[in-house]
């Protein structure tokens, strides 16, 4: 099993975005781990491309969790490779699949009679791209201790949504921690605080994580960590008690 990582940079709507996904490789299996948004499908499809990766190629797309830019792009990988399997945790796959609204919508609607007025046509604007995320079915769903592929296995890491989810390569200690951890000059942190949906539970996440050992930590926002890791981990847990 093959852990790759690519970096996408891209601004959307005067806004930068960038982005650490992560693809998992085997002798049969190419799993993209999220997504992003459909503006930086093009961006996806170049950098697999560098990793000798066509969109035909990918056998599942495994969303993390119902966030635009996380599954934003699911819509057009599904339209190049129909045969792509959409994986989630079975927490997500409601929402994902259109079922119910996703809870980053209920909050976004929620806030929105609460914050000043030079505010508002910003989130306007983003309760707008919300509704505008194309829903498809998932054809998998996993729990927490779950395994993907061998050796990949589900961890809950609930907070940053109630279904979160990261991946632990447990042969090799690396968790893709996706959205559970975000690295920020070169230290750890909660993603978005301000939008975390239970912020005492990503933080007792946080402290699961730490259980796990791992000898690297991949974030969807940040990047990498491989020095430190029980240190900073720690340290994050201090921050926020």
């Amino acid at each position: 099993m093959q852990i790759l990582h690519f970096s996408i940079q891209q601004e959307i709507n005067g806004q930068f975005i960038s982005l650490f996904p992560t693809v998992i490789k085997t002798a049969s299996e190419v799993v993209l781990i999220d997504c992003g948004y459909e503006e930086t499908f093009e961006q996806f499809r170049s950098e697999l491309a560098k990793l000798s990766i066509e969109i035909t190629d990918i056998t599942a797309i495994f969303i993390s969790h119902d966030d635009i830019d996380h599954l934003g792009g699911l819509a057009l990988f599904l339209q190049e490779n129909p045969n792509i399997k959409v994986y989630s945790s079975t927490i997500e796959k409601p929402s994902i699949c259109g079922e119910i609204k996703a809870e980053r919508l209920i909050q976004a609607e929620n806030s929105l009679a609460h914050l000043p007025e030079d505010y508002r046509p910003w989130a306007e604007s983003f309760i707008a791209q919300l509704k505008k995320i194309k829903r498809f079915p998932v054809n998998q769903t996993f729990n927490d201790g779950d395994f993907v592929l061998e050796g990949l296995q589900v961890i809950d890491t609930p907070g940053h949504t109630q279904g979160h989810i990261s991946l632990l390569d447990v042969a090799n200690g690396v968790l893709i921690a996706n959205d559970a951890l975000v690295v920020e000059e070169g230290q750890l942190n909660i993603a978005n605080p301000q939008f975390t949906l239970d912020l005492p539970q990503a933080i007792l996440s946080v402290q699961k994580i730490k259980a796990l050992q791992s000898k690297k930590i991949i974030c969807y926002h940040g990047g990498i960590l491989e020095i430190n890791i029980q240190e900073a981990l720690e340290k994050l847990i201090q921050q926020y008690s």
